[in-house]
């Protein structure tokens, strides 16, 4: 695979997955207690995945640790809080949301956070791409204050465990009401 380190490269990546369902419809699983997920792609540029979400599965607030990368959604919805990074010279304050139906793609940058939520009545699948493969993510929280970063997780999946900092996150939201 060439190397894939534009946002819009990385958009046209995960489409084609999506339309070359054959490919990784095999994959597809739905577990009531935890994203499924599994790896379709990796190099040294690129590496593609696919996850699978079933009814109210979400992520926290994260990056991808200077990673570019992108995903599209190929059945279902998803809903996605998105913005940039604390300190991120972009214009852009506080985050913004957006809802994705199958079919939509979106390429994002370094900066980019971002969380996901089904909030649909049926189960979603989606494929990410990120470039240069994750060896870490970055783990936030919104407050009335702003976004606070919460740690950053070293990791080779797109889901590292995140149990304890959905305690912190709850905690600290708590605690600002």
């Amino acid at each position: 695979m060439a190397v894939q380190t534009r946002p819009a490269q990385l958009r046209d990546l995960v489409a084609d997955f999506v339309a070359r369902r054959d490919e990784w419809s095999a994959h597809v699983r739905f577990d009531l207690t935890e994203r499924y997920f599994q790896r379709l792609h990796l190099d040294n540029d690129v590496e593609v995945w696919l996850i699978c979400w079933d009814l109210g599965q979400d992520t926290l607030l994260h990056d991808h640790g200077g990673s570019v990368g992108a995903f599209a959604v190929a059945s279902g919805q998803l809903i996605e809080d998105y913005g940039n990074v604390p300190g991120a010279d972009t214009g852009q304050l506080g985050l913004r949301t957006r809802r994705h139906r199958a079919g939509d793609a979106v390429g994002f940058g370094p900066t980019y956070l971002h969380n996901l939520v089904n909030v649909g009545t049926e189960p979603a699948v989606s494929i990410h791409a990120y470039s240069p493969p994750l060896t870490a993510m970055n783990f936030y929280c919104w407050l009335p204050s702003g976004i606070h970063h919460l740690r950053e997780v070293h990791c080779d999946t797109p889901e590292p465990d995140t149990t304890a900092l959905e305690a912190t996150a709850a905690r600290l939201r708590g605690a600002a009401v």
